[in-house]
């Protein structure tokens, strides 16, 4: 999202620029799925809500015109203790705290920026390989299809989490010592998460007087929600998953679908046995999201020092712009668009 903001925002200013993104598809950790062709129901696997407080995103989704609604949270909602237990009801457990959905999965977001870039200037499928700067330029050389290229810029602007850069972008070659050993500290928000959504033709639980929500420690799933569309057809719930990446990996994607499944009639009832659709992302095994560092912690928010590398940055004409960089909001959507935002500006005042 924060390189897809930047390149719109560059655009708008008629500042010439490349978007690089190694996967086959725009997006990094956003990520979602249609259901079915004719269906309201996109299931989001990466990031799923934002909040009133969040400035920048609610204007973007204004501005590009892509819908949103509340998070559905009336009812009661679950507490899973022991497995042998009954689970306990929590009257009208919404906390006071407002959450917002994309209509048709935060993926329109990604969609509707993508739509506003010259394609030209877009290449997905190209990772980058190595990155060096030679007579005051960068040049990057990346592999597409097959076959490596080389393209030069004035500035660089890094759309992508702390410890990736140091995974692959050979930063020890021209940051310092300090950025660099900072990079290693900041953990990839996300990636050791997994998430798994089930879909229904009827929201079994609401009938039942519940919110969807429930917590657990009994497991697999350690936080579930009502994911439904805004209509009044397709429904769905998901969770995350809160087995350890490690044992995650010693299970096919079909026994933790049914463990989940299971744990949901469970918690719901045995109508949730009649999924009609069934998601698994399991971030730990994205290459591009996570490292070997990042899945043997705790999940955690990043805080990089910033302020503290300014000078040597803007020396180098280079620019860190993901969500881990934000000085606000660090890990969430918003803050991917506040450190994109950022590094616009910087380029701005030296272009």
């Amino acid at each position: 999202m924060s390189g897809l903001f930047a390149a719109y925002k560059l655009q708008e200013l008629n500042s010439p620029y490349l978007l690089l993104e190694a996967k086959s598809v725009l997006g990094g950790r956003v990520a979602s799925y249609k259901t079915s062709p004719g269906s309201e129901l996109s299931v989001d696997l990466g990031p799923t809500w934002f909040w009133p407080h969040q400035v920048m995103i609610n204007q973007l989704l204004s501005r590009l015109n892509v819908g949103w609604f509340e998070q559905y949270c009336k009812g009661d909602a679950l507490y899973q203790k022991h497995p042998d237990a009954i689970p306990s009801r929590i009257q009208n457990n919404t906390g006071g705290m407002i959450s917002y959905r994309v209509r048709g999965g935060m993926q329109q977001l990604v969609i509707a920026l993508a739509e506003q870039l010259d394609q030209s200037s877009t290449k997905t499928g190209c990772a980058v390989t190595g990155v060096r700067k030679f007579n005051e330029k960068w040049l990057l050389t990346s592999v597409h299809q097959g076959k490596e290229q080389t393209f030069g810029a004035n500035h660089l602007i890094l759309a992508i989490p702390p410890r990736l850069i140091a995974k692959y972008l050979t930063p020890e070659q021209y940051m310092s010592e300090k950025i660099t050993n900072d990079l290693h500290t900041q953990q990839t928000w996300m990636s050791g998460q997994a998430k798994c959504v089930a879909t229904y033709s009827k929201p079994f639980w609401r009938e039942k007087g519940l919110s969807g929500q429930a917590f657990s420690q009994v497991g697999p799933m350690i936080e579930i929600h009502d994911a439904s569309s805004n209509t009044d057809s397709d429904f769905a719930l998901f969770g995350f998953i809160g087995l350890q990446s490690d044992i995650r990996s010693q299970l096919s994607i079909d026994q933790l679908k049914s463990q989940c499944l299971d744990q949901l009639s469970d918690l719901f009832g045995p109508e949730a046995l009649s999924a009609e659709m069934k998601y698994l992302k399991d971030w730990a095994q994205d290459k591009w999201v996570a490292t070997d560092q990042d899945i043997m912690e705790s999940p955690q928010h990043a805080s990089f020092p910033m302020l503290q590398h300014k000078k040597e940055l803007e020396s180098l004409n280079l620019h860190l712009a993901a969500s881990e960089f934000a000085r606000m909001e660090a890990g969430y959507l918003e803050g991917a668009l506040l450190a994109s935002d950022t590094a616009v500006k910087a380029c701005c005042q030296k272009l």
